[in-house]
């Protein structure tokens, strides 16, 4: 299936799937999805998908910041002191 192939996520993923809602008076854009997904085979695999108003440069810059954003996040529950107060 190509990019231009697309369909509402909600019928991509089917109903069971949920997430936290945006913040009040945001509005969504574009957005990349990572769903970990059984093949045909009955395997354990994912599959990345993307909005086709997102490129290349956006999709790993926004990638990159979670990244470093949960590294941060895990790093912290490691540390011998604990979590840093707020």
């Amino acid at each position: 299936m190509g990019d231009h192939d697309t369909q509402p996520i909600g019928q991509v993923l089917g109903n069971g799937f949920a997430i936290a809602p945006l913040p009040p008076g945001w509005t969504a854009l574009e957005g990349v999805v990572l769903v970990k997904c059984l093949d045909v085979d009955g395997q354990p695999s994912w599959a990345f998908r993307h909005t086709n108003g997102i490129n290349h440069e956006e999709t790993i810059g926004a990638l990159t910041v979670q990244l470093d954003l949960m590294r941060d996040e895990i790093t912290e529950l490691f540390r011998a002191d604990g979590p840093e107060p707020d």
